[in-house]
C-alpha cells in the first residue's frame, strides 16, 4: 500500500515518521522492531531505485546512542553506544539512510499528544495531577525540544528547499536538564507540582540498560541550517499553555 501511494504521489519529499519507540517491547519483539524501524525504510528506498525516483529524505533518528561518560553533551561524531534492540535497529536505519544521502535528525521531543499515544509530558502531567506515588529519573539528562518547535523547523527546512541537505545532525535545545528536573519544572510552571515521587536511577529501576548522558551538541545544526535553537525552559514555559 505504501509503495502504491508513493507511486501515486511521486513526491519530492518524504518524511520518515515511523517507529516502534517502546525499548521495552523492542527488547521482546526483535522481529516486530526491525520490521518497523528498519525494513519499511530499506523498501522505501529499494522503491526509489526500481522505480527511479527522485524524492529526497528526511529520517527521525534517536538521542539514545549518546552516553558522554564525562557529563558533555555529545557530538554527532561522538561515540554510538548500542544498549538494547531500539539502538540496534535505529542505528541500522541510519546507515541505510547516509547510503542514499537522507537528512538524518537525531533528536528528543515532548509536547501534548493528539493520539492515543502519550508523550513524556503527557505522562508528566498525569502523574503529577493524579497524585498517586511515581518515580522519576534523577541520572538521565537530555535536551528536548517541543513537539511544536520542531515542526516550524522541519517547515522552515521544507520552504528554504533545505531537504536537499545529507548527513546526521543533532537537533535539540541548546542546554540539558535531568529528567526528574524536567519533570518537576513542568508541573510547577502547570501549578500542578507536589512531592509524591521518589528519585531513582534509571539503572536500578529498568531492566533493559539504557543511557544516561543523551544530552547533545547541536552546534552542527545551527550553523549548518542558519536556526538558532531555543533553551529548554523557555520550550517548557511555551508547551505549558497546551497542557493549561
Amino acid at each position: 500500500d505504501l509503495a502504491k501511494f508513493i507511486l501515486l504521489k511521486n513526491p519530492n519529499l518524504i518524511i520518515n515518521c515511523i517507529a516502534y519507540t517502546n525499548i521495552e517491547a523492542c527488547e521482546k519483539n526483535y522481529k516486530i522492531s526491525r520490521e518497523i524501524n528498519v525494513e519499511i525504510l530499506r523498501e522505501i528506498f529499494k522503491l526509489k531505485i526500481k522505480k527511479k525516483l527522485k524524492f529526497n529524505f528526511i529520517h527521525f533518528s534517536t538521542d539514545q546512542f549518546y552516553n558522554n561518560k564525562k557529563g558533555n553533551s555529545s557530538k554527532e561524531t561522538s561515540q554510538i553506544y548500542i544498549n538494547n534492540n531500539y539502538c540496534k535497529h535505529k542505528r541500522m536505519s541510519e546507515i541505510i539512510c547516509n547510503r542514499y544521502k537522507a537528512l538524518i535528525f537525531r533528536t528528543n521531543f515532548f509536547g501534548k499528544s493528539l493520539s492515543k499515544n502519550k508523550s513524556f509530558s503527557d505522562w508528566i502531567y498525569n502523574s503529577f495531577k493524579s497524585k498517586k506515588k511515581f518515580y522519576l529519573f534523577n541520572d538521565v539528562l537530555f535536551n528536548p525540544l517541543s513537539i511544536k518547535t520542531l515542526a516550524r523547523i522541519i517547515e522552515f527546512i521544507i520552504n528554504k528547499k533545505k531537504f536537499k541537505i545529507s548527513g546526521i545532525y543533532n537537533l535539540g535545545s541548546k542546554d540539558s536538564m535531568y529528567k526528574n528536573q524536567f519533570a518537576c519544572y513542568f508541573a510547577k510552571k502547570a501549578n500542578i507540582y507536589n512531592s509524591n515521587y521518589r528519585n531513582v536511577n534509571v539503572s536500578k529501576f529498568l531492566k533493559i540498560k539504557r543511557s544516561n548522558n543523551m544530552s547533545m551538541n547541536i552546534q552542527k545544526f545551527e550553523k549548518k541550517f542558519s536556526i538558532n535553537l531555543p533553551y529548554i525552559k523557555s520550550e517548557i514555559t511555551k508547551e505549558i499553555k497546551n497542557y493549561i
